[in-house]
């Protein structure tokens, strides 16, 4: 049986991807002393910037698929709900701010759940979800420098804020976009 491009598992953008999710625990290992925080913070960057690689060489390389559709923006929720169990032990960022984030990860995952289970479908990534998993990706790391004992940790953990907030925002316009797309899928 002949598979198409779409339904390919082996590609180079998806052993990007699983090669992400292999390093979130040593991410997390790094994170859970304040010692380490600093090449914590350097790995969750690189961790992060890699999403942006995968997703370039499966257009580039013409290896978009189906399995890269579904574990690369499972790799980013892995990886901020990573993120934000380092920043929980920690004490690196609010925790009602972690909370919020959790219930927005968790509200998609049922809506993009409810999709595939009821109605067979796959709701793909929106522009919103990509823009404000970028911010979160950009904030975290320096959440997590901002709590190391560099000199300059006040500045990170600003500059955290700075890419939180409206990575928050725009996550929650993404997250109202999936539910309009779930409420089309509904409409007789």
């Amino acid at each position: 049986m002949k598979l198409d491009s779409n339904s390919r598992l082996l590609t180079i953008p998806n052993a990007i991807t699983l090669a992400r999710i292999l390093l979130i625990p040593l991410f997390v290992y790094l994170g859970w002393s304040r010692d380490r925080l600093v090449a914590s913070a350097f790995l969750l960057a690189f961790i992060g910037a890699t999403d942006w690689i995968d997703g370039f060489l499966a257009r580039r390389l013409n290896q978009v698929s189906v399995i890269g559709k579904v574990i690369d923006p499972s790799a980013d929720r892995l990886l901020l709900i990573a993120a934000a169990v380092v920043a929980i032990h920690l004490s690196l960022i609010p925790l009602w701010l972690i909370v919020v984030i959790f219930i927005r990860e968790l509200t998609v995952s049922l809506v993009v759940g409810i999709a595939a289970l009821k109605f067979k479908t796959r709701l793909d990534v929106a522009i919103y979800g990509k823009a404000g998993t970028l911010l979160m990706m950009f904030a975290f790391p320096f959440f997590v420098l901002g709590g190391s004992t560099t000199s300059s940790h006040a500045i990170f953990y600003h500059l955290g804020y700075v890419f939180m907030i409206p990575g928050v925002t725009i996550l929650f316009i993404a997250l109202a976009d999936y539910l309009r797309r779930l409420r089309l899928l509904n409409a007789p």
